[in-house]
């Protein structure tokens, strides 16, 4: 048992695990590991940290991109992903003069918003299988194309049916920023590098549901709520222009295997040496012929890479149902999914709160997501380096071996959010200052970005290529029951009160966060079970 991790009973070498560090700590001492001399490995401070996967030979391979041009990908989707996330709750402080405007509920007005949910959620499975089939690239201008083309629209309605709409097909645009990303991620960065990724995508989603409702509530304020979708669509117009150039295709057009470190461990009788098993035919290799000259700058602006593969559409929309059967589907839609839920129910139900405790107009709600900007900032400053700096130290103390689960310590942080829901419940039964209640939002946001990204990077080790479909299946069921919420959501904060709406979601949080414990526990006996079955997953987890 590797710190509480419990090996498998049936195979010898789990896929997942691997030799991250060429260095092992063996009773306090630090000692070389012989198996890392002929793999690749990092540069400068990682120097010391063997490459998984195993990049190749092969200038097209996204893991051998320049460092400007992974940058340039990553940011781009960065700062698009923030604009993804201030979409939807950006008109929440207005929500209630909005009622009056129209001369409907506040649960209507949320509802008629919240169809950007219903739309997010239906296409999260079909731009999953246009991704798979025509590629990420194409998929990504669609996708801010038709954002952008949506926010104008939006602004122009001249009711709730015309919003309704449009806000429908905003939520087509967004869905390939909220899952893709992962798989692109995936696909140009090796494991030490994909924790802090993970974090900053996340920091930028969150970034983007916690401003956008601050800078937009001083429009609705001094302007009108048209205003704001007029605003938005000036960066989105600008974040297609940098899709186009820097947003490159990431699928490869020939096949890179996994390079999967097939490791033994023996104890000597001194336990100073470490001896591993590698198996030649696993170490990853282009044989001269397949070599090629890296693709001209130019060559890679098209917008039409062909078909990656043969198979129809309908086949790859049906690949993640069997998906499932995976525990890890679970654990993800449970720690990721429905933790965002809860968080994004706080902003639409914030216009209700804080105009029922304090008083509140549309400006001063905005501002009250002060707290989110300052919980997110913490928990890309403090565990982004952390993140991957953590498994790599971990697995120096595990004679070098990386298990995927190390990536589950930071899931402890979802107490914060516990403690920001409960807190904000006994806070407010005590007439707590509106400090209190945006300190405690401060948590909420704080544990949302660390435990996360966390989960989204453990399904990226754990799963390869097909974390693309286990997350779209996530966010599917996902935005399902967050568009069901906005139906009742105010209403229940207007009949049951403030502090038992806000203890239930903190027992939500709770329930979720338990998820976790029997999930490092016995990740690994998940991963080999997996393994086993290739006719039901397919991928980059081959069966050993």
């Amino acid at each position: 048992m590797t710190f509480g991790i419990l090996e498998d009973r049936y195979l010898e070498e789990v896929p997942g695990t691997g030799l991250l560090s060429d260095q092992g700590i063996v009773h306090g001492h630090e000692v070389a590991i012989d198996a890392a001399r002929h793999l690749k490995r990092g540069t400068g401070r990682h120097a010391h940290v063997v490459l998984i996967p195993q990049p190749s030979d092969d200038p097209r391979d996204p893991l051998n991109w320049p460092r400007w041009k992974k940058e340039a990908c990553f940011w781009t989707l960065a700062f698009a992903a923030s604009l993804d996330g201030a979409l939807s709750p950006m008109v929440g402080p207005g929500y209630v003069l909005l009622s009056k405007q129209f001369n409907v509920s506040v649960d209507n007005v949320t509802s008629s918003f919240g169809f950007i949910l219903l739309g997010l959620g239906i296409f999260m499975l079909a731009q999953n299988a246009l991704a798979v089939k025509f590629g990420h690239r194409i998929v990504y201008l669609a996708s801010v194309s038709l954002m952008f083309i949506s926010c104008i629209w939006c602004a122009l309605s001249p009711n709730l049916a015309s919003i309704r709409a449009s806000r429908l097909f905003q939520g087509f645009g967004m869905s390939a920023l909220q899952s893709l990303v992962a798989s692109t991620l995936e696909q140009i960065y090796c494991v030490h590098e994909r924790g802090s990724r993970s974090v900053i995508w996340s920091f930028a989603i969150m970034a983007g549901i916690t401003l956008g409702p601050l800078i937009c509530s001083y429009v609705i304020q001094n302007l009108s709520w048209e205003f704001g979708f007029w605003f938005v669509s000036i960066p989105l117009g600008l974040t297609v222009i940098a899709v186009f150039f820097f947003v490159p295709e990431a699928l490869t057009t020939y096949k890179r295997e996994e390079a999967t470190n097939k490791l033994k461990r023996e104890n000597s009788d001194d336990d100073t040496s470490i001896e591993k098993a590698i198996d030649a035919g696993d170490v990853e290799s282009v044989d001269a012929s397949t070599q090629s000259q890296s693709p001209s700058y130019l060559s890679q602006l098209k917008l039409w890479h062909g078909t990656f593969t043969d198979e129809s559409l309908w086949k790859i929309a049906l690949r993640p149902f069997p998906f499932l059967l995976s525990p890890v589907t679970y654990f993800l839609f449970l720690t990721h999914g429905m933790q965002t839920v809860w968080l994004s129910l706080v902003p639409l139900c914030s216009s209700t709160i804080f105009t029922l405790e304090y008083n509140f107009n549309a400006a001063q709600i905005g501002l009250t997501n002060l707290g989110g900007i300052v919980g997110i900032v913490l928990a890309m400053l403090v565990t982004g380096p952390l993140n991957d700096w953590g498994v790599v130290w971990i697995s120096k103390r595990n004679r070098g071996i990386y298990e995927p689960e190390f990536r589950l310590v930071f899931m402890i942080s979802m107490l914060f959010g516990i403690f920001g829901y409960v807190g904000w419940a006994v806070g407010n039964d005590h007439r707590m200052p509106w400090i209190g209640a945006v300190a405690c939002i401060t948590m909420l946001n704080f544990s949302m970005v660390v435990s996360g990204s966390a989960a989204v990077t453990y399904l990226l080790d754990t799963h390869g290529a097909n974390a693309l479909h286990i997350l779209a299946l996530s966010n599917f069921g996902k935005n399902m029951v967050l568009y069901g919420s906005t139906f009742f959501a105010n209403g229940m904060v207007l009949s049951r009160g403030v502090k038992v709406s806000l203890l239930i979601l903190g027992a939500c949080q709770a329930f979720c966060w338990l998820a976790s414990i029997p999930m490092y526990v016995f990740g690994k006996r998940v991963r080999s079970f997996i393994a086993r079955h290739p006719h039901v997953f397919r991928g980059e987890l081959p069966s050993q």
